[in-house]
């Protein structure tokens, strides 16, 4: 079994997010094709930024978070929620008290399940329950 790396999780859920945008901006706002390449520029700086070990990318990850919920909505349900949860900070507002009550309940219990520690299965647990 594969001990969980946030961080490396992280990278995929953006890469993800990236190829989704390439496929086409499926975006219903008057926002120029300027403003959506400038944001998937942002978005490809930012996972070079991670794969590099940048401590900026803790504060882009936030920045470029707030740009996405502000100016781009109608993408929010197709970017994966524990993206939200690495960056932290600003990007929290973006989760309802319950959710993150959630992911700090699954960030404990990873603290505490050892080598043995089945993310996935934990998460789906917890995030299924009432």
């Amino acid at each position: 079994m594969q001990v969980y790396n946030a961080r490396h999780h992280t990278l995929i859920l953006l890469k993800e997010f990236l190829a989704f945008l390439q496929q086409g901006f499926p975006s219903d706002s008057q926002d120029s094709s300027t403003d959506e390449a400038a944001f998937k520029a942002q978005l490809q700086a930012l996972i070079a930024e991670m794969e590099n070990d940048s401590l900026q990318a803790t504060y882009d990850g936030q920045d470029w978070l707030n740009r996405l919920f502000r100016n781009f909505p109608n993408l929010t349900p197709h970017m994966g929620r524990e993206v939200l949860w690495y960056f932290g900070g600003d990007a929290l507002h973006f989760m309802p008290d319950e959710e993150i009550a959630k992911f700090q309940k699954l960030e404990d219990a990873l603290q505490d399940g050892g080598e043995d520690f089945d993310y996935m299965a934990t998460k789906k647990a917890i995030f299924q329950s009432s």
